[in-house]
């Protein structure tokens, strides 16, 4: 039998290891282990667990394997953890395409191969791995989530300011939040690692883009330079983390995009959780201010549902 689910709470005693196991479906299964199989196992850790079922005057579950999900392939991946975590209606193969679509649009060659190197050696990652821990796009495929909706507001935007460079627009909202798959330690239940803590992701996501420059020989570019300007500026103001103040056009946009995205996805959900006529709870993003939710809308939105 194979039960997919994570470890609410462990046992131990001088023989064997019990681990009380909760399935997507809620349903609770008290699998026994030795010590050996349990000691790496984390709790609120989803993992796929083989059993052997043991019949009697209660059911017994004795382990047989457990598969640590992020060594399956992608698709089945991305569908047990589906099961368990919050996401949106974006699916792997889905959000891969988009993402590929934007990378075909970057013209300049050393742009277009270090995108498209960094996306491609970190791909399960980048395109499952939460924006945040808490604060916004916090659930599964949060970081590609956020990295499209900036991608659909730089496209609109380029036809209104066509001084934009497209290039730079693109590989750096791309690559901007790429470092968040070494500051957190995991896809699931996201805490900062310790290269996160020490370094954080605008330093280390500069430092991956001047790996990969050098390996491809495109260092010492003009190109490599804006670039990571890009990712280490992105959070605007040294106040808010950033390491430089934007000192290109398209970092500032950047900025800001990921400053709007970044916000305005923690108002919608907020606004969900409340009915119409009512204000939302304080909002940390918004420096605590609550937001009424107007009535405006409300019978389509209900129509829809």
């Amino acid at each position: 039998m194979v039960i997919n689910g994570f470890i609410t709470t462990t046992n131990t005693n001088d023989d064997f290891v019990n681990l009380v196991v909760k399935s997507a479906n809620n349903t609770l299964y008290n699998i026994k282990t030795s010590k050996i199989k349990a000691q790496n196992l984390k709790l609120n850790h989803v993992y796929e667990f083989k059993v052997d079922v043991v019949e009697g005057q209660r059911m017994k579950y004795i382990l047989k394997e457990v598969l640590d999900i992020s060594k399956l392939n992608e698709a089945r991946r991305d569908t047990i953890l589906r099961s368990f975590m919050q996401h949106k209606e974006i699916d792997f193969n889905d959000a891969k395409e988009k993402i590929d679509c934007y990378i075909n649009k970057i013209e300049n060659e050393i742009l277009f191969k270090i995108t498209s190197t960094l996306v491609k050696r970190n791909l399960v990652d980048f395109l499952t791995y939460p924006g945040g821990t808490r604060i916004h796009h916090s659930f599964l495929g949060g970081l590609v989530y956020h990295t499209l909706g900036m991608l659909k507001m730089a496209e609109a935007l380029l036809d209104i300011y066509p001084f934009l460079k497209k290039d730079y627009l693109y590989a750096g909202i791309i690559l901007h939040d790429l470092g968040k798959i070494f500051e957190f330690n995991d896809v699931q239940n996201a805490e900062f690692s310790l290269d996160g803590q020490m370094l954080g992701h605008l330093v280390i996501g500069t430092l991956k883009v001047a790996e990969v420059a050098k390996e491809l020989g495109y260092q010492n570019t003009e190109e490599v330079l804006v670039l990571e300007h890009i990712v280490i500026a992105h959070h605007g103001q040294l106040q808010y983390g950033s390491a430089r103040k934007p000192l290109t056009a398209e970092a500032l946009l950047i900025w800001y995009l990921d400053t709007i995205d970044s916000k305005f996805q923690v108002i919608g959900d907020e606004l969900s959780k409340v009915a119409a006529g009512s204000f939302t709870d304080s909002i940390p993003v918004l420096d605590k201010m609550r937001l009424y939710k107007t009535h405006l809308g409300e019978e389509d939105e209900q129509i829809k549902k």
